[in-house]
């Protein structure tokens, strides 16, 4: 134990006082601090040593100007990112021992129960869970309130997404689950949240962010493992502050709204179209809920999307790789912003080389399909229904399977050709219900809030709609209606709902329907859907709402 006096300067290293250079001059016992005699260890003076060499004893060499001492300051903070960026340079050119030492060392590391391959699971490939998690830990009351994190006791996890790694590692998908999504919970043990510390508690319904508020990282696993079907092989953990100092390592990010934005709730002020945003308005960003999208989860998964998106362009662009004050900054901010399990840990700097050639093209996006957004559910601890996110259920089958053999999720399924039968003739109309048809809305002329106002007509016809925030390009004079291969019999609904908009297919789009909302957007008028003939394509059949982060990206 190292004892001694406080110098009462308001030193930010109390030892610091100990090994400064003794003034011209002074006694040989004193310094700046007069009274100490030197360092005490369990509440005895240390004995002085003599040292004395073939010059005689070492005198006090003079003091260094504050001109000089700030340049010294400099050099050292130059040779420490130097470091820093040599192990950088490691990472991203093969790896290294040294630098994987680093990494495991600085990283948080979590146990979590439930992880590993599954007995369908491809080798190579990888499934991880991301949650990002409201922790409070280390956090003062100003940095909590800065960030909107209010003061409940407890950890809840607000945002949950499946990562999907390709067997060859060129390929990353990633599917949002919606916090609010009614699933079972499976049986546990009480962490005293529920009842008694200890006590069984049994397998029942309930939202998906309460398995993390119930059981945290484990119980996490165990429900979505359970609702998916798919094996989770890592856990990986952000802390919503840690997020906040990746951003601002990163100096911050673009996000776009397609209208102005004034949310009390998380304190988000943006103008319409694109900003740039630090840290807190990132996070901001990311959790607004009450006043965009009509108070649902699904439009914050739709902005969380597009800003993983903006921020990993950030990441790869030349201007921080290039930059090493902003990649040292940025690597070790995402350190301390992340718990992963040990075994991740271990495997991280593999990964991050194996992975370091992908782009925003690489990277695709897919939301869980739903049967109802809206789903007023009995749980157990409230007298009255709850508003929760249902699942459809055949859709997700399809979804989480071709996670489970390593399938693109943009990749749209071969249609089965049609039994022989008695023909009849086609008809023209549209054979798909609006309720069956995901579509994205965008704004194509820069009028602000028309595709905000557009979806909100789309969406009382009865189509499942998804606003995508931010101008997607300007002057469209007519509306556009475009799909992706084997989605025609989806776009001749939509083109019976906007008659005036024009059809157009679009390979690159997938499986996806999107409206280009063009000047002469005129409102929705009411479907009428007739029967499907023989001859006619499903309806989406398995078609998945999906993108490439590119596509996410503010243009």
């Amino acid at each position: 134990m190292v004892d001694g006096h406080d110098s009462g300067r308001g030193d930010p290293d109390p030892l610091e006082r100990y090994f400064r250079p003794r003034p011209a001059g002074g006694a040989a016992g004193e310094g700046d601090d007069g009274d100490i005699e030197g360092v005490t260890i369990d509440g005895m003076p240390a004995p002085r040593v003599k040292v004395d060499g073939p010059r005689g004893p070492r005198r006090p060499g003079r003091r260094i100007s504050p001109r000089a001492a700030m340049s010294a300051r400099r050099q050292k903070r130059f040779l420490t990112l130097t470091g820093t960026m040599s192990a950088f340079v490691l990472l991203t050119s093969g790896g290294a021992w040294a630098f994987q030492n680093y990494v495991t060392g600085a990283i948080d590391k979590v146990h979590v129960g439930g992880l590993g391959k599954g007995k369908d699971g491809p080798k190579g490939a990888m499934t991880i869970l991301v949650a990002g998690v409201d922790r409070r830990e280390g956090l003062t009351k100003a940095q909590q309130k800065a960030a909107k994190l209010g003061h409940d006791p407890g950890e809840r996890s607000d945002t949950m997404e499946l990562v999907h790694v390709s067997k060859d590692h060129d390929r990353v998908s990633i599917v949002s689950l919606p916090r609010d999504s009614y699933v079972t919970i499976p049986a546990h043990r009480s962490n005293g949240s529920e009842g008694a510390k200890g006590e069984q508690i049994p397998a029942r319904p309930g939202k998906l962010t309460w398995a993390y508020q119930f059981g945290g990282p484990d119980l996490t696993v165990a429900t979505i493992k359970q609702a998916t079907g798919v094996s989770i092989d890592h856990y990986i953990e952000v802390n919503f502050y840690g997020f906040v100092n990746m951003v601002d390592a990163l100096g911050g990010v673009d996000v776009c709204t397609e209208q102005a934005v004034n949310d009390p709730k998380s304190g988000l002020k943006l103008p319409a179209g694109k900003s740039h945003v630090d840290g807190l308005k990132a996070l901001a960003f990311a959790r607004a809920r009450y006043t965009l999208t009509g108070g649902t989860d699904l439009g914050r998964i739709d902005r969380q999307q597009q800003f993983m998106a903006s921020m990993m362009k950030q990441a790869l662009s030349s201007k921080t790789l290039s930059d090493p004050v902003k990649s040292t900054k940025f690597l070790n901010a995402s350190l301390k912003s992340l718990r992963v399990d040990p075994e991740l840990a271990k495997g991280l700097p593999k990964l991050a080389d194996q992975m370091k050639d992908l782009s925003t093209d690489s990277l695709t996006f897919a939301n869980v399909p739903l049967s109802n957004p809206g789903y007023n559910a009995m749980l157990w601890n409230s007298p009255t229904p709850q508003s929760t996110v249902q699942w459809d259920q055949a859709k997700a089958n399809d979804l989480f399977g071709r996670i489970r053999h390593d399938q693109p999720l943009n990749e749209t399924k071969k249609t089965p050709k049609p039994s022989a039968s008695p023909s009849k003739t086609p008809s023209d109309g549209p054979t798909v219900p609006p309720d069956e048809i995901s579509v994205r809305v965008l704004n194509a002329i820069g009028t602000p809030g028309l595709a905000t106002h557009a979806g909100s007509q789309l969406t009382k016809d009865g189509f499942r709609v998804t606003v995508v925030p931010g101008v997607a390009r300007r002057g469209l004079q007519h509306t556009q209606i475009q799909y992706g291969p084997g989605r025609e019999d989806s776009a001749k609904t939509l083109a019976a709902a906007i008659p005036n908009a024009k059809l157009k297919e679009v390979s690159s789009l997938g499986s996806r329907v999107q409206v280009m909302v063009g000047a002469d957007w005129d409102g929705v008028k009411k479907v009428k859907v007739s029967s499907p003939s023989p001859t006619a394509s499903p309806a989406s059949g398995s078609s998945l709402d999906s993108g490439t982060a590119t596509e996410k990206l503010c243009h």
